[in-house]
């Protein structure tokens, strides 16, 4: 089996097509069909079959797969380590996160990386955690900013660094008190996230373990549009509190003190464990770690303000 033979079979589970395949490779179908058949004949396995809309990956294909995404990923490193090391070219850093964390905690570190290091290229990709993980163990990004819980769940990722991350009850223009029991909001309308979300599902988990139901109204997949709704009074919801830093500060929401503990999760930055760091990669990760994050955390409260009330004791 060669290197390929490893990337038409990587392509064909990213894409399920040999057409498509093919032309990300650029070569013709029947090339792709060709090293398919090779690795097949090799290992004396089916690595792919056709399913209902695309072609699928065996369950001996996805085996097969770990590794090869592993050595298409060392040789891929190797290449650029070898660039930096041949011509003094300091390469690219390719960072994936989800819409929140892009909008408001990734630009000031990209901004201050580049400012350090201009020669070197930053990729950002934006999208949901399972698709940033799924494009990083494929080989298309470098790192990704995700809760640490998901990055402690998942055995091919090394988590390098976490920051606390608090969530509160979030409220705008609807009537509660700024202060009151978990049990009195039962009865309020709930704006949540999407479910199979990450924030979603730490906050279902929390809801469990206190024994509260909420009355969801909406869910949306959309912190913006979360906000947007709070604002209008047409809900309560449950949201990282760096998502609402401005509105914090304009007044525009609030956060609700509740008797229940708070809900502190960790974001983290991982990476593929056992991958070769180029140097451009190995900087932003240091870069990482120094930052204090304290957008992190709510604005701080000055009592001459319009906000109404942020205490994240008890969320």
């Amino acid at each position: 089996m060669e290197l390929r033979d490893m990337r038409s079979l990587a392509t064909l589970a990213e894409c399920g097509s040999i057409q498509e395949t093919a032309l990300r490779c650029n070569l013709s179908p029947p090339a792709v069909h060709k090293h398919l058949k090779t690795i097949e004949d090799e290992f004396g396995v089916r690595v792919y079959t056709r399913g209902a809309n695309k072609l699928e990956i065996t369950d001996a294909g996805r085996l097969l797969l770990s590794f090869t995404r592993e050595i298409l990923r060392q040789h891929a490193a190797a290449a650029i380590a070898l660039s930096e090391w041949k011509d003094g070219r300091r390469g690219v850093v390719r960072v994936g996160a989800g819409p929140s964390f892009s909008s408001y905690l990734l630009p000031p570190l990209v901004k201050r990386y580049r400012r350090r290091f201009p020669e070197i290229e930053v990729f950002v990709e934006t999208a949901t955690g399972d698709h940033l993980l799924e494009r990083m163990n494929s080989g298309h990004l470098d790192l990704v900013f995700d809760l640490a819980s998901q990055a402690e769940a998942e055995p091919g990722f090394d988590l390098l660094a976490s920051w606390e991350s608090p969530l509160g009850f979030i409220c705008g223009r609807l009537e509660v008190p700024a202060r009151c029991r978990l049990r009195e909001l039962e009865k309020c309308p709930f704006i949540l996230y999407q479910r199979g979300s990450r924030v979603e599902s730490l906050v279902s988990t929390y809801f469990v373990r206190l024994g509260f139901r909420p009355r969801v109204v909406m869910r949306s997949d959309s912190a913006e549009a979360i906000k947007a709704m709070l604002r209008a009074g047409l809900g309560l919801s449950v949201l990282m509190l760096w998502n609402i830093n401005p509105d914090l500060r304009s007044g525009a929401l609030w956060v609700i003190r509740t008797d229940a503990p708070p809900l502190i999760s960790q974001m983290a930055l991982i990476k593929p464990k056992s991958t070769y760091a180029t140097r451009a990669v190995q900087e932003f990760i240091a870069l990482a770690k120094r930052m204090t994050w304290k957008n992190l955390h709510p604005a701080p409260v000055d009592p001459s303000s319009r906000i109404r009330t942020v205490d994240i004791s008890s969320s």
